[in-house]
């Protein structure tokens, strides 16, 4: 990630982040150096929970709370004769196996896309359950680190500004910037595996079977990277990524690759700033440092002081000028050709600003009262907008909708006069007429306009219907399979041969199954063979094709055979995830598993040097 250094103007303050976040909590050489915080939350009252205890905010996950790349890897040598779950070229296009006319399979080197998590932070949306705040902290650039009282600022805002890539130097290609970057991300998504094979040995809802497997994973790993323990591995990687992206940020400082800065501007209807319609514009760095918010109109949004009550002298606030602003993250804003102001593509970053009173009378009624200097701090670490159906951020706030009882809907139906019970109405200009035949469609005709109406469960039971109708066709036309671990209703699993099965069930997630490997059953060493565990998998009567045959509704074997066994592993680990999800005797099913992301808040941290007084 590029980043990007800045110098204060005049008056002698400094906008700085909270001092809970500083290395070294509250120390003046780190604080003077320091940027804006953003804060991460979950809940609906997470502003009261922040006004109570500033610095309780979520941890950030170095895996999940970040924008995932992807980098490509090769296949094991087992994968010559299978595709992996998605099979890619070295270019990263879809690839596909080639045989030549002796019916030989061609031997070319087949890639898979592993995740390669950067160092950008993703911000996820309020309907994901999460909320951010941006903090910052004001102090008075002399010895000490005095704070500014708050009755010296007229006003505290930021802004939310948009990072693109400038025009590259002469004799710097795209492609040698993305050749560059491709050690990070090799490192990057090592760590990502290592991180996972981790959170294995640490599941509480995994088997102990699982949890010791995966615990002699990590002995083998650090063993084969000469690592003293697993903790030494972990480190040493990090330690490795670290220095790579120092050594590209450098790379991109020595040959002049960098960002431009673009400010959000309101379009102005009859006078006045529109809230919805903008433009981005360019910012010199005069603008980004030394501009007026409002007299340039750039758009900008309030922060607030954080007053601690004064009997709470260990209050996070107490004795320091604390600010703080939601982070907004989408919104109804686009520019004139209709493009989001937000979306998961743009990167951005936060500049908070004050402004200092100026000793002249207040202009009463008026924001700001004043026109005194403005200060600005420097920017947020930059940071993208997760998708609206973001995968990990939609998992956080799950959503359960119960399909109507047939024999329920029967009662009802019975009992009231028609059309009664269908509020939903469509008025069609051209009503379409489908014609069926032989319970398919027969072509159709188009007549009149037409006013339908519906009921609300017809509409959900049917359009359950057309998903569960579609499913199968769809990943057995694209050989989609894997789409099937993201259904989590899947009948228990048959039992496929004991011995492999019960190998397979232990083995942790991330290990590689296109290789030989070992583990423990019955507490004995197995030596598992890719091709005995693929036979295992796709041959015989009560394979996983029996099991997706009898899910999906399909009249034939699903076209698993030239799937690798890492294709494979995660489709047979989520149907024996379902294997002990049974009715009890009085038929009450068992809870649904959790979902989401663990909560878990960053360490609270008591400061190394005192409040200074207010300047």
């Amino acid at each position: 990630m590029i980043t990007r250094q800045a110098t204060h103007p005049a008056p002698n303050w400094r906008l700085v982040g909270p001092w809970y976040r500083w290395p070294r909590p509250a120390l003046p050489a780190d604080g003077r150096v320091s940027r804006p915080a953003i804060q991460k939350f979950a809940g609906d009252d997470f502003i009261k929970d922040f006004l109570a205890q500033p610095q309780r905010s979520l941890k950030y996950d170095e895996t999940i709370d970040v924008v995932n790349g992807y980098q490509l890897a090769q296949a094991g040598s087992f994968a010559k004769k299978v595709l992996c779950m998605l099979p890619l070229t070295a270019a990263g296009k879809p690839a596909s196996k080639r045989v030549n006319e002796k019916g030989e399979v061609i031997d070319e080197p087949v890639y898979r896309a592993r995740l390669a998590p950067t160092d950008l932070r993703k911000l996820y949306q309020p309907a994901h359950d999460r909320h951010y705040l941006v903090t910052c902290q004001l102090h008075c650039d002399e010895p000490g680190f005095p704070r500014v009282a708050r009755q010296q600022v007229c006003q505290a805002g930021f802004v939310v500004r948009r990072r693109r890539p400038a025009k590259l130097p002469d004799g710097i290609t795209a492609a040698m910037v993305t050749e560059q970057a491709r050690a990070a991300q090799a490192l990057a998504a090592k760590l990502h595996e290592l991180l996972g094979l981790d959170a294995a040995a640490s599941d509480s809802q995994a088997s102990a079977g699982l949890r010791a497997n995966a615990l002699r994973q990590q002995e083998l790993l650090a063993k084969d990277e000469s690592q003293a323990n697993w903790a030494a591995l972990l480190a040493d990687t990090r330690e490795k990524l670290d220095k790579e992206r120092r050594n590209l940020q450098d790379w991109y400082d020595k040959n002049g690759v960098g960002v431009e800065i673009d400010g959000w501007f309101p379009t102005l209807l009859d006078g006045k700033s529109s809230r919805i319609y903008g433009e981005w514009r360019h910012l010199g760095d005069s603008d980004q440092l030394g501009a007026d918010p409002h007299a340039a109109g750039e758009r900008h949004y309030p922060l607030f002081a954080v007053v601690p009550d004064p009997r709470e002298a260990q209050h996070d606030a107490a004795g320091r000028t604390l600010y703080y602003g939601t982070v907004p993250t989408g919104g109804l804003e686009h520019d004139g050709s209709g493009l989001a102001r937000f979306d998961e593509l743009t990167t951005y970053e936060i500049s908070c600003f004050v402004r200092q009173h100026h000793p002249c009378p207040p202009q009463v009624g008026k924001a700001p009262d004043c026109h005194g200097p403005v200060v600005w701090s420097l920017p947020t670490a930059a940071f993208r907008v997760a998708a609206p159906f973001d995968v990990l951020g939609s998992a956080n706030r799950p959503i359960t909708i119960k399909m109507p009882d047939l024999r329920e809907l029967a009662a009802q139906a019975a009992m009231r006069p028609r059309g009664k019970l269908s509020p939903i109405r469509f008025v069609q200009p051209q009503h379409l007429s489908p014609k069926v035949k032989d319970k398919g469609a027969d072509g159709g005709e188009m007549s009149g306009e037409a006013i339908c109406s519906f009921s609300i469960p017809l509409i959900t039971i049917i359009a359950l219907f057309l998903l569960n109708l579609f499913l199968p066709i769809v990943v057995l036309i694209f050989n989609l399979w894997f789409l099937l671990v993201f259904r989590f209703c899947i009948p228990p699993q048959i039992q496929v041969a004991a011995g492999l099965d019960a190998a397979l069930a232990v083995t942790p997630p991330k290990v590689d199954l296109d290789a030989e490997f070992s583990v423990k059953v019955n507490g004995l060493d197995t030596l598992v063979k890719p091709d005995d565990l693929h036979a295992a998998l796709t041959s015989g009567g009560d394979s996983m094709k029996t099991r997706i045959r009898s899910d999906t509704g399909l009249d034939e074997d699903p076209a698993i055979d030239d799937l690798s066994n890492n294709s494979l592993g995660p489709i047979d680990q989520t149907l024996q995830d379902n294997a002990g999800r049974k009715a009890d005797s009085a038929g009450n099913l068992p809870p649904p598993p959790p979902v989401g992301t663990p909560l878990v808040y960053e360490e609270a941290v008591t400061p190394v040097w005192p409040p200074a007084g207010a300047s």
